[in-house]
């Protein structure tokens, strides 16, 4: 009877890049002293979804590999879709008369 080694699953580089990147995408949408998106700046917005599809790339990457563990990659996708949850929410609590239309 043979037995198989089964190689232990762990976190590569990339799952770190990833977590990196979706904390910055993060605090880049919601943390005030560092939004640089939504802040009137077109560049603020180009960077943050550059950042955005980087993040959530490199997550789906990380969670099809067969010897990653997954957490940080979810986590990762979570935190790099940041800038699609903010506009869904903005347009939420606009529709739902929370927030006024016009400033």
């Amino acid at each position: 009877m043979k037995t198989e080694l089964v190689p232990k699953k762990k976190y590569s580089i990339i799952s770190y890049i990833c977590l990196l990147i979706g904390i910055l995408c993060f605090l880049f949408v919601f943390i005030t002293p560092t939004r640089i998106a939504n802040a009137g700046n077109i560049v603020g917005d180009y960077i943050t979804v550059a950042l955005t599809v980087a993040g959530i790339i490199l997550s789906i990457i990380t969670m099809m590999k067969k010897t990653e563990k997954k957490g940080i990659a979810i986590l990762s996708f979570i935190l790099s879709s940041s800038f699609f949850i903010f506009w869904i929410i903005a347009i939420i609590l606009l529709f739902t008369g929370q927030i006024s239309f016009a400033p």
